[in-house]
């Protein structure tokens, strides 16, 4: 656990809870929601370590692919957010 940041717990939280929700409440946008940031969160920051050419240790810096896939997932879940906002102000 001492590999993991805050933001990375955070996200696996964010996860469970979009998980549990969609197999409790059935609502697929909620969920979506829950996980886009969660998945996010920690596609963005995970970080792993790895072994250089002198037997050292060392955490390398997470790729860019993956940062732009995660920043983009959390854009997606604040659109959705949006859209779900739309939604329920439009039934009233």
């Amino acid at each position: 656990m001492k590999n993991f940041s805050l933001s990375v717990i955070i996200g696996i939280l964010f996860s469970a809870i979009g998980t549990a929700s969609l197999f409790l409440t059935r609502e697929a946008l909620t969920a979506a929601i829950w996980l886009s940031f969660g998945n996010g969160l920690i596609l963005s920051n995970l970080r792993f370590k790895k072994v250089d050419e002198a037997g050292n240790v060392v955490v390398p810096p997470v790729p860019k692919v993956r940062l732009y896939v995660g920043l983009g997932l959390i854009v997606m879940a604040v659109l959705l957010l949006l859209f779900q906002v739309y939604l329920d102000m439009s039934q009233q």
